[in-house]
């Protein structure tokens, strides 16, 4: 218990922060962005170092300096989309009177650079830390990317929150992609998938020996998968989730987003 609470808390705590960061760095000046980006892809090979050089590393420290550089590799993924610089062949809106299969195909195409390096900066990930127990690193990758990827195909389907006003004008195109409804068939599979694995990566923290690096390890596992849980059920919800980043957001947060979206 010594080592997991410690776990839960930094990961909360490192997720809240970081996404507040990632979105700031996006509301700068599109001056700023190829800076951002540089600096980003500088932290990028270091996270990457990083990742390869605790595969090994089996202590808690171990545990939190590799989460910490798979956050870093997906900070980078999260960059490269949000200031447009890779997202995929379609940067056009919308047309309205579409059947669902070519609906799916347009927005696939809006986003299809975007997923093809993410599929290879997973691989490559996982490949750097092949042969070592210390995989806190990739899984904080593959754990993100599936439950973006769920948030993706939930955004498509339906939601009641599609947060289309954080979209910089950039991207404005992507929205045009997202449905608003009160419920989608998908969703409750969706959240209950996360949910079970965020129980399933908890459970096995508190079964491991008390200050091990397996402790610590589930458990910040563990919470992101929760984090997805409850990314998840923001789509739904009633709320202005988005004032929990409001001092990065600026005037974005501000924005109700309800006619954001065609």
């Amino acid at each position: 218990m010594t080592e997991i609470a410690p776990a839960v808390l930094a990961t909360l705590f490192v997720w809240w922060f970081s996404t507040g960061v990632i979105f700031w760095l996006d509301g700068l000046p599109r001056r700023l962005h190829h800076f951002t980006i540089g600096v980003a892809t500088v932290l990028l090979g270091l996270a990457l170092w990083g990742i390869m050089e605790t595969a090994y590393d089996l202590t808690p420290s171990g545990a939190y300096l590799s989460f910490a550089s798979g956050l870093m590799v997906w900070a980078w993924v999260e960059l490269t989309f949000l200031t447009g610089l890779i997202t995929g062949p379609n940067r056009t809106p919308r047309p309205p009177g579409l059947s669902l299969s070519r609906r799916f195909r347009l927005a696939v195409g809006a986003i299809l650079w975007h997923e093809l390096l993410i599929l290879g900066l997973t691989a490559v990930v996982f490949a750097l830390s092949w042969g070592g127990e210390n995989l806190v690193g990739a899984w904080t990758v593959a754990i993100l990317w599936a439950m973006r990827t769920s948030t993706k195909l939930n955004l498509f389907l339906g939601v009641r929150n599609t947060y289309a006003q954080l979209l910089p004008p950039v991207l404005h195109h992507i929205a045009s992609h997202f449905t608003r409804a009160h419920m989608n068939p998908f969703f409750p599979t969706a959240v209950a998938a996360a949910g079970v694995l965020a129980v399933v990566l908890l459970a096995a923290a508190f079964s491991a020996e008390e200050g091990s690096f397996a402790a610590t390890a589930f458990a910040i596992l563990g919470t992101l998968a929760l984090l997805g849980a409850i990314e998840h059920a923001f789509l739904m919800l009633p709320l202005r989730t988005e004032m929990l980043w409001a001092w990065s957001l600026g005037e974005r947060a501000q924005r109700d987003g309800t006619t954001a979206t065609p």
